[in-house]
């Protein structure tokens, strides 16, 4: 009996750490919006990145408490051999006026921020590096 429960404990235990590892690495397809809205490392690294700026759309300023932006889903790109998950979003309507693309590090603690608006200009958020500037530099798809 102690074997079996022993066994059947091992067992749920290596499913949960496995599933928590394909969580972890599954940075493709997903949704800006509703990563924010789940993960608390992204909302904080976000809010923390556009609090408080000037020179940025107000969409922008609000994404993380609003989910009025049009985005695609999430892509994986490698940068300086590292995973990181690049979303794409753009003000409805105006998506070739103002768009934003948007690279967090894996754990979501980390993110940069490209902002291209046709009346206020390009501007980087974040102090992106040269690798993670060519990666906001990526075309959606």
């Amino acid at each position: 009996m102690f074997l079996r429960s022993f066994f059947a404990g091992f067992v749920a235990l290596l499913c949960l750490s496995l599933a928590g590892a394909a969580a972890a690495e599954n940075l493709s397809g997903n949704f800006l919006a509703m990563t924010v809205k789940t993960s608390k490392p992204h909302r904080d690294a976000l809010a923390a990145l556009v609090r408080g700026r000037q020179g940025i759309p107000v969409w922008v300023l609000n994404m993380v408490t609003k989910n009025d932006y049009v985005g695609l889903a999430s892509v994986e790109v490698p940068v300086e051999g590292k995973p990181m998950q690049l979303f794409y979003a753009c003000q409805p309507k105006r998506c070739a006026e103002s768009a934003v693309r948007v690279l967090f590090s894996a754990d979501g603690k980390h993110v940069v921020m490209r902002v291209n608006d046709k009346q206020q200009g390009q501007v980087f958020l974040g102090t992106p590096s040269e690798a993670e500037t060519a990666a906001l530099a990526r075309d959606p798809g």
